[in-house]
């Protein structure tokens, strides 16, 4: 197994009561508190992969969709609704696995969009060059709250590239991305890997 992999499966499970407490203080802006939920999500996003049955690349392309929509559950996340971030994340995670399976829009009344008072995911696409984060813009629908996403196809026509340019360009910019969500793995506190 890779050992990206392994690392997330080892991150250990917040007690109920951090969880709660860590997700009150995102939703203040305490982007440490934010960066610590998604760092304790990813170890769903791990398990949500396993599940579905990924291995080698696509396992680490599973992961970098998931990611993404673990990022959209957490900004979402109510910490007073009576439930834990990866049982609310699960949907969200899986979502945007088969999203990035196949080359075809989310219908815009899909969860994973429909929340236009959410975050419009800009924060996501600091730090990549500008022709990559406009292909995540555009495949992702982020940058505007009423924004849909695009196949490739439509991104292809829309930027004027082929569509293997795109298809290249996204694969890039999530390697950027899942470089970036390894480097909060990292900062992680360790404390004890917990099997599930």
């Amino acid at each position: 197994m890779d050992a990206f992999i392994k690392t997330l499966l080892a991150q250990p499970q917040l007690a109920a009561a951090d969880e709660q407490a860590l997700a009150r203080r995102a939703r203040s802006g305490d982007p440490a508190a934010r960066d610590a939920l998604i760092t304790a999500g990813m170890r769903a996003v791990a398990l949500r992969a396993m599940l579905h049955g990924f291995r080698g690349d696509e396992m680490r392309d599973a992961v970098q969709s998931g990611a993404l929509g673990l990022i959209r559950a957490v900004d979402r996340f109510d910490p007073d609704c009576g439930t834990r971030l990866a049982t609310y994340a699960w949907h969200w995670i899986g979502s945007a696995m088969k999203q990035a399976r196949r080359d075809e829009p989310l219908n815009a009344s899909d969860e994973l969009f429909a929340d236009a008072a959410a975050s419009d995911g800009h924060e996501l696409l600091l730090g990549l060059p500008d022709e990559l984060a406009e292909v995540v813009r555009l495949r992702y629908g982020l940058g505007t709250p009423d924004a849909a996403p695009m196949t490739l196809s439509e991104v292809a026509h829309t930027c004027g590239l082929t569509v293997a340019q795109v298809r290249h360009r996204e694969a890039k910019a999530m390697r950027h991305l899942r470089v970036g969500l390894a480097k909060v793995v990292h900062r992680a506190p360790h404390r004890g890997a917990d099997p599930l």
